[in-house]
């Protein structure tokens, strides 16, 4: 990734494993106190709540706290609110003694105030948190592996029943920080402030719903301990797109383009019933800015797709039982020499024929593939065929695509598609975008990209061919595959977002994604501007 040069300056995300490193090498080696990190997290998170509460003198909180760094936070948040005229109900699940390091320095220092700490060793002793305005979650935060059991989830549990808005300091109690997971009771917050960096389970379901509205908090890591605990201890290199950083990488056309200059793309796609697929794919492709683009189809396809796509170049390919055949190879070898870009599998289908147009695609063609759909599944188990391609591939399976393809288990994918899209991205050494809710990218040198655009409404047949017509045709306008990749989910995303603030996510089509990329690009490009201003 030497070329992509400027992709640290994406928002980071980090397991929790990660974020320990940071904290560590910030405290043992840079030689900051860890009572001041603690106290600029629970500053931080304090602010955070008084720009959604305030005014806060005269309201009334309660402040529940476990006997780790989590609860010193939590210390350190009861005291702030307290000078603010906060009535604070503080209470510690646990005992004193079981109180230690920081968070013990913390909790003495409410003691010389005169600050009462309500110990919860059942439910009997909790307050009722029906009574307060707002609830400070400083529970467990990363420390969950597993579901709550005992008093931990039925304090969990009374605290969803209360229907107060609950601030969440780092995660909600009852999320797993890397995954996502939630597998037993867990807290449903308004308002989740994390600490030092987003966590990666943060923005996946359905931990993401559980957490509200999500606010990074600055405790004072320094960047160098990002940096040092990645090259000492564990890479982190797991981060978030985000379009402040992607608009730099928008294609510029010159003045004085040209049509065969601006990317000559060749989508190879649909059979009989699937039509639909090949004409997204292409007339994507142009959306995003291809000059010229060929559909290579089944030719008895071509008339209703002369008059649907009028600007697409059209190559009749031979056919068996309306499916691409095998001899249809010799037809394309003149297109595979012309094209910059290949889009292959939407709509393809899984006979023989794709079967021999695939394979040879990629022993053949050096450029660079947007290999999707049925061109995945009818690789199924033969991945050493991707290994060995001439060309550079760009891989856009959905889950059930990828376990198909790799034979890894969908409920995995499902569960952890960060480690999966890594893993896969570097055994096959190519690009990976794994489709989902968010949609991730992961580079063959182990870099992950976490989409921050994209809706619900975007489930919807055809969604997935717009995104491969998208990247093919950003990738003929001199992006490399990782940055086209990249670009592409974001825009993809984008523009689903505008077609659903203008239709809603239970009418949106596919079509309609495609035909909001015009304004995702405009709103993208005027980001850019805005920023060189």
């Amino acid at each position: 990734m030497d070329q992509f040069n400027d992709f640290t300056k994406l928002p980071r995300v980090v397991t929790a494993e990660e974020m320990q490193a940071v904290d560590k090498y910030t405290i043992d080696t840079l030689n900051i106190i860890g009572r001041v990190l603690m106290e600029n997290a629970g500053r931080a998170v304090f602010s955070a709540i008084r720009e959604h509460w305030s005014p806060l003198a005269g309201k009334r909180a309660a402040v529940l706290c476990g006997k780790g760094n989590n609860g010193g936070d939590g210390f350190v948040v009861a005291r702030y609110l307290h000078e603010a005229g906060v009535a604070c109900e503080i209470c510690l699940v646990g005992t004193t003694g079981d109180v230690r390091g920081d968070a013990a320095a913390n909790y003495l220092v409410l003691m010389r105030l005169g600050l009462a700490v309500r110990e919860i060793s059942d439910l009997e002793t909790l307050p009722d948190l029906r009574q307060v305005d707002f609830i400070v979650d400083a529970l467990l935060g990363t420390g969950v592996r597993g579901p709550l059991q005992g008093l931990m989830a039925q304090i969990v549990t009374r605290i969803n029943e209360s229907d107060r808005p609950v601030i969440a300091i780092d995660l909600p109690t009852g999320m797993n920080a890397d995954t996502g997971e939630v597998a037993g009771p867990c807290v449903k917050a308004q308002l989740t402030i994390t600490i030092g960096c987003r966590k990666q389970g943060l923005l996946f379901s359905p931990s993401r719903e559980q957490a509200g509205e999500l606010v990074i908090a600055d405790a004072g890591f320094p960047e160098a301990a990002f940096r040092q605990a990645s090259e000492q201890n564990v890479k982190l290199a797991t981060f978030l797109l985000a379009g402040e950083v992607l608009s730099r990488w928008l294609p510029v056309r010159p003045p004085n383009a040209f049509k065969n200059r601006v990317g000559q793309i060749l989508v190879i796609a649909g059979s009989a019933g699937f039509g639909g697929a090949a004409r997204m794919t292409a007339v994507s492709t142009l959306r995003a800015g291809a000059g010229l683009v060929v559909l290579a189809a089944p030719s008895s396809l071509l008339p209703s797709l002369e008059a649907a796509t009028a600007e697409v170049i059209k190559l009749p390919l031979l056919e068996e039982d309306g499916a691409v055949s095998a001899t249809a190879v010799e037809q394309l070898q003149s297109r595979l020499q012309w094209a910059e870009v290949i889009a292959i599998g939407p709509g393809l289908g899984t006979a023989e024929g794709a079967k021999r147009v695939v394979r040879q695609v990629l022993a053949e063609y050096s450029g660079t593939i947007v290999l999707d759909a049925d061109a995945l599944n009818v690789l199924a188990g033969q991945q050493e065929i991707i290994r060995r391609a001439a060309g550079k591939i760009i891989l856009t399976p959905h889950p059930g695509e990828l376990s198909r393809l790799t034979g890894a288990n969908k409920a995995a994918i499902a569960v952890n598609p960060v480690a999966i899209a890594r893993q896969t991205a570097e055994e096959l050494g190519q690009v990976l975008v794994l489709k989902g809710a968010p949609t991730v990218v992961a580079s063959p040198t182990g870099e992950v990209f976490i989409n921050s655009t994209g809706n619900a409404g975007m489930a919807t047949g055809g969604s997935g061919d717009v995104l491969t017509g998208i990247i093919a045709g950003l990738a003929g306008q001199n992006l490399d595959p990782l940055r086209a990749a990249l670009l592409g989910v974001h825009l993809h995303g984008l523009a689903g977002d505008l077609a659903r603030d203008r239709l809603g996510e239970w009418s949106m089509l596919a079509g309609d994604i495609m035909e909001h990329l015009h304004a995702a690009l405009q709103q993208l490009a005027k980001e850019h501007s805005d920023l060189a201003s």
